[in-house]
């Protein structure tokens, strides 16, 4: 082929083009196409050769602290657990600095109880707290090995954490030890001895408003009406946040005092909790109702909604996902 100076630089640019876009294509992962979007992800999509792990679906919620996966997914998670699926909650941090009076230590120990209180109640596998203090949850390589390891022991199909883009230092940092797992946790050398997922997680984020870099992208939504009463029931096991810290931070004592104790005034409690906690989930059926139709079409958008973005870190979603999450 001959060229002259111009026809090579242009030639060369159109291989340099051509090769740029393959690597970029290589670097962002596989995509697969599902329910008119395309899904790129670090991880292989699933493949029939790659069977789940047998049993129930299993599902795993890693907060910052005891009472962020409540808050935030207990109604889905009520959902799950209704339809048959292994749920477990992890917090990042114990609770240490969440109170006025009670000590770090003290604080820590009344939330640990408190945990386990509303696993009873929620159903779930287990509770299980990493320890880490408040504000201290450190994005080391240790801490993202014990990320790893929780998730490995539990195989889940599902997780769901925080969007690194969160107002809290631990939510931010767990969030992305969770997703720097994501691909890793397939390499059966990363952490000797451990057990590497063939099958790596779904991994969703949760709702939240913030709006740098960008607000969150409605993936899916779940109806949380139903599950509401479950759901303050919950919340209601962690008075030493609900009743006491939470109240004193946000000036609502005196609102606190005059419902009384749950036995006297449960209707009171329950609206209590709805209207300061379950704001986000109102919110969120308001700003996402265009969404809401287009998943649900037909169906009247719910008064709440739980609502994720879907994560590129972990694998590609697959139907019995939305059908899991929305059926």
């Amino acid at each position: 082929m001959n060229l002259d100076r111009r026809g090579f630089l242009a030639f060369a640019g159109l291989v340099a083009s051509a090769i740029g876009i393959s690597r970029k294509a290589k670097a962002a992962g596989e995509s697969s196409k599902l329910r008119g979007r395309t899904y790129v992800a670090a991880c292989p999509p699933v493949r029939a050769s790659i069977p789940r792990t047998p049993g129930p679906p299993r599902i795993m919620v890693i907060g910052g602290h005891p009472d962020d996966a409540d808050i935030i997914c207990g109604c889905t998670a009520a959902k799950l657990i209704a339809k048959g699926c292994r749920v477990k909650f992890v917090a990042a941090c114990n609770g240490d600095i969440g109170h006025h009076r009670l000590s770090r230590a003290e604080t820590a120990a009344v939330r640990r109880q408190e945990t386990l209180n509303a696993a009873k109640v929620w159903g779930l596998d287990s509770y299980d707290i990493f320890g880490f203090g408040d504000a201290r949850c450190p994005n080391t390589i240790e801490a993202r090995e014990m990320v790893a390891r929780k998730i490995q022991e539990f195989e889940p199909d599902i997780i769901m954490t925080h969007r690194d883009c969160d107002y809290h230092v631990d939510h931010r940092t767990i969030g992305t030890l969770v997703k720097d797992c994501g691909y890793m946790l397939g390499c059966p050398h990363w952490i000797e001895g451990s057990k590497a997922l063939r099958r790596r997680p779904l991994i969703l984020l949760m709702s939240d408003i913030f709006t740098v870099p960008r607000l969150m992208r409605p993936d899916i939504l779940v109806d949380a009406d139903p599950y509401i009463e479950k759901w303050c029931d919950a919340l209601d096991c962690q008075q030493s946040q609900f009743y006491e810290w939470l109240p004193w931070d946000k000036g609502t004592e005196d609102e606190v005092a005059a419902i009384g104790d749950r036995k006297a005034n449960i209707a009171g409690r329950n609206a209590y909790l709805k209207k300061y906690w379950a704001k986000r989930k109102v919110n969120d059926a308001k700003r996402f109702a265009q969404a809401w139709r287009e998943q649900y079409p037909g169906r009247p958008v719910p008064e709440m909604v739980e609502s994720y973005e879907i994560s590129e870190y972990g694998r590609p979603p697959i139907e019995e996902d939305f059908e899991l999450l929305m059926g």
